[in-house]
């Protein structure tokens, strides 16, 4: 019989997970596979749950959730060898769109027993770990400040209320981010390992979780209405955002970001709001291996 976790959030998304998770556990136990039920109850219990269980021993840690919850129990195996099952159940789910793993349910539970290692480097803002993203402005003050209740009852739409007041409240703080020792002005960047964002979002076409590099979106400009235009543009999903001139994309390995107005401003590191500037970020050579559908 395998070994391993089941460490799921288990209100993530709009429903709750828990009867579903115990029918896995079933499912999984008939199939030879004895995973041990780890909800999570806060932030960082993802990463604490998985460093717990890895000296018993474990043949995979499978994560049910949010890109959130997905990244916390990466940054629990950094460094092993235990591959990380991800069944996507959250909003956005942009981990699993950048690697190819199914949104369906069943068809991501059968990457525990037929999904490939794929192993990712794990990056770094100020020594907390990351997967995807690294984002200081207006997406870390709306997700430092979202009601939880209405995101778990409406989903994407929950998120809407604090989107619009924190929109209009933002006032472009004087940021400075240095990429690989060259200082850029930005009022909103992003350090991205993921083309996408937000979901289906385009960000960053040419990004990718598998390098070594970030590609820093830096948006410049002081108006409401091009930020507007900015999120339209990369929900479009044709990097529109780009080509326009509205913002530009800067390569780089190593990325520091200050404010220049002397208030710190919000950082949020894979959706979760969880630092304040000044950070800096790089990829680290410790790595997690997802299981990803074999090609062909």
């Amino acid at each position: 019989m395998r070994r391993g976790i089941l460490v799921y959030n288990p209100t993530a998304g709009q429903r709750d997970r828990r009867r579903a998770m115990s029918a896995l556990i079933d499912r999984q136990r008939a199939k030879g596979l004895e995973l041990v039920n780890a909800p999570t109850s806060g932030p960082g219990d993802a990463t604490a749950i998985v460093q717990s269980f890895l000296p018993r021993g474990l043949d995979v840690v499978a994560v049910c959730g949010g890109d959130g919850t997905i990244s916390e129990a990466a940054c629990g195996l950094a460094g092993s060898d235990v591959p990380l099952a991800v069944l996507p159940g959250g909003t956005s789910n942009v981990l699993a769109i950048e690697l190819g793993i199914p949104s369906s349910f069943l068809r991501a539970e059968s990457l525990l027993h037929a999904g490939v290692p794929r192993p990712l480097r794990l990056a770094h803002a100020d020594g907390r770990p990351f997967l995807l993203w690294a984002g200081v402005g207006i997406d870390a003050r709306i997700m430092g400040r979202m009601s939880l209740a209405w995101k778990r009852r409406l989903g994407r739409a929950g998120i809407l209320p604090t989107a619009v007041s924190q929109f209009l409240q933002y006032e472009f703080p004087s940021l400075e981010v240095e990429i690989d020792g060259i200082a850029h002005a930005a009022t909103f960047a992003v350090a991205s390992r993921a083309r996408h964002y937000a979901g289906k979002w385009v960000i960053a076409p040419d990004a990718d979780p598998v390098g070594d590099t970030f590609d820093v979106l830096l948006f410049a400009e002081s108006s409401h209405a091009r930020l507007a235009q900015l999120f339209q543009q990369m929900a479009a999903g044709r990097a529109g955002h780009l080509k326009n001139g509205l913002s530009r994309i800067v390569r780089g390995r190593k990325v520091s970001i200050r404010s220049l107005d002397g208030n710190p401003v919000e950082v949020q590191v894979d959706g979760d709001c969880v630092l304040a500037t000044p950070i800096a970020c790089h990829v680290g050579e410790d790595t997690v291996r997802v299981l990803v559908p074999a090609k062909g």
